[in-house]
């Protein structure tokens, strides 16, 4: 079995289309979407759509429930406010965008593996609604806190996005912590040992880019053979910083203007 994910699309439609042309050659079994298909750039309504109308299996992410008003932000996401604002004039404005969103699960479970779009350990409990305070990121300390409860959750491998680096954390039996990384331009292919745990963030799709390399992120699972590989698709991204560089309000975001900064530099 082969099984494709990707997430974080954010609103870049040029990189999904990479992205989706990548999956064609990968025969995949099944593909899963981690979430977050709009957000951050001004276009969430062209990957919202397009992300729809394939059909995949997706979770929810936390752009996805600010943009349908699902959750509030933290008082000081002062940039990601006025990108959910924009994001949700565009989708609101889309026939059953909101309804969609808010179907999403926020957790799959299937036979070996968990998909979530951050964690399933700061999931709220079974018939809770969801918060802000349930998308941190891995950090360090974030990491060893979740460590016990990793140990013995029910799947050996957790498939999430979110925090924009691709990278693969394996929990040896009794041991610490191995990160694994792909190199700025490069795939990564891990053999699984079969006393591990694995957790893999998949990236991001459509940025922004939190590693500093604008390339259109991926991961495909083979179970059979065993393997986890992570896939750095290049993409032309000068219409894109174009787009943003000309566009009025969105240029003006401190986020924004990082993210043209890394897609001029590439």
């Amino acid at each position: 079995m082969r099984t494709y994910f990707f997430g974080d699309l954010h609103g870049n439609v040029d990189a999904l289309d990479v992205c989706l042309r990548c999956l064609d050659g990968q025969d995949a079994d099944e593909v899963y979407c981690l979430g977050d298909l709009a957000g951050w750039l001004p276009f969430g309504d062209r990957t919202f759509v397009r992300l729809r109308s394939m059909g995949f299996p997706t979770v929810a992410g936390n752009h996805d429930l600010l943009i349908a008003g699902a959750i509030t932000d933290f008082a000081d996401q002062l940039d990601r406010m006025q990108a959910t604002a924009y994001n949700a004039g565009l989708l609101f404005a889309e026939q059953g965008a909101i309804e969609y969103i808010l179907g999403l699960p926020l957790l799959i479970e299937r036979e070996d593996f968990t998909i979530v779009h951050h964690s399933p350990f700061d999931l709220p409990a079974s018939g809770s609604a969801p918060t802000i305070e349930c998308f941190g990121y891995l950090d360090p300390e974030a990491l060893r806190h979740a460590i016990p409860l990793w140990r013995n959750h029910p799947k050996r491998l957790i498939f999430s996005g979110h925090d924009h680096i691709p990278a693969i954390y394996e929990l040896p039996e009794g041991g610490e912590v191995i990160e694994h990384r792909p190199g700025p331009k490069e795939d990564l292919t891990l053999c699984l040992n079969e006393h591990s745990r694995y957790w893999i963030k998949a990236g991001s799709v459509g940025g922004p880019y939190r590693d500093g390399t604008p390339v259109a992120n991926s991961v495909l699972y083979d179970s059979e053979r065993q393997t986890i590989t992570m896939l750095r698709i290049p993409y032309d991204t000068r219409p894109l910083s174009e787009a943003l560089s000309s566009h009025r309000f969105h240029r003006n975001l401190p986020t924004i203007k990082k993210y043209i900064e890394i897609l001029k530099e590439s």
